[in-house]
């Protein structure tokens, strides 16, 4: 990242990046997408579903990677991809359901920054792939929650939580658009109520290859469908020093 966004990241706990994708790279994914959830069976094995398929191009994106070798780890070896989900939403669905926010020893969710860069644990990636409108849905956060020295994790406030608070922000973006997050930042969907198109979006949750978080649920026929340089994301979770010891 440039200096601006190390800047707004460490400062707010996410970033937007718009347009990121191109209107044919929206349109490919999108529907390829919207075929894995409504018919499956008319793909391969291996593409049934996410990561999957036409989405497998994203998992290293320049847009996202840019980001997370600065907040994960410098070293891209270190840094591993451990769930992929479609989140579909039409109008009227959705619910608030505030979470995160608050200092914390568990290394997923813990927010440092340390010798002149950040270690923000798991960190959310999200494309946004059709508009969002800003207090229509998208997803909100509480900014510089990340840091919060009370405790909202374990002790919400409704005078914080709720959503007319004046605590909470979303953000408007085209479609193709990228939003990054750090998990310890409080953030809560809501009821989407867009009446241009439905929420279509894919959340993936990195992290440090050091620890994982999601028990493991991608099929192994998928995985293995994914070239070698995409594969890498998926390893089980190790500490390098080990490479060291072995050879």
């Amino acid at each position: 990242m440039n200096e601006h966004n190390r800047i707004v990241f460490d400062l707010k706990g996410y970033i937007v990046k718009p347009a990121v994708l191109s209107e044919d790279e929206v349109e490919e994914i999108t529907e390829f997408v919207l075929q894995q959830k409504n018919s499956p069976q008319s793909l391969p094995p291996d593409q049934r579903c996410l990561p999957g398929g036409a989405f497998e191009k994203l998992i290293d994106h320049p847009a996202v990677m840019d980001v997370l070798l600065d907040v994960i780890d410098g070293d891209i070896e270190k840094i591993r991809l451990e769930n992929v989900f479609l989140n579909y939403r039409e109008m009227g669905e959705g619910k608030w359901s505030p979470h995160a926010g608050g200092r914390t020893t568990n290394p997923n969710y813990a927010y440092n920054f340390y010798d002149g860069r950040i270690y923000a644990g798991m960190t959310r990636v999200v494309w946004e792939l059709t508009e969002v409108l800003q207090g229509q849905g998208g997803t909100y956060f509480i900014p510089g929650s990340h840091k919060a020295n009370y405790n909202i994790r374990k002790s919400p406030l409704d005078s914080i939580d709720n959503r007319d608070s004046g605590l909470w922000e979303s953000y408007s973006c085209p479609p193709g658009s990228l939003v990054v997050f750090s998990e310890a930042l409080r953030h809560t969907a809501d009821i989407w109520c867009n009446p241009h198109n439905p929420r279509i979006a894919i959340f993936c949750a990195y992290n440090h290859i050091n620890v994982r978080h999601h028990k493991p649920n991608i099929p192994q026929k998928v995985l293995q469908g994914l070239t070698p340089e995409h594969q890498r994301f998926f390893r089980e979770v190790y500490h390098p020093q080990f490479d060291r010891w072995n050879m």
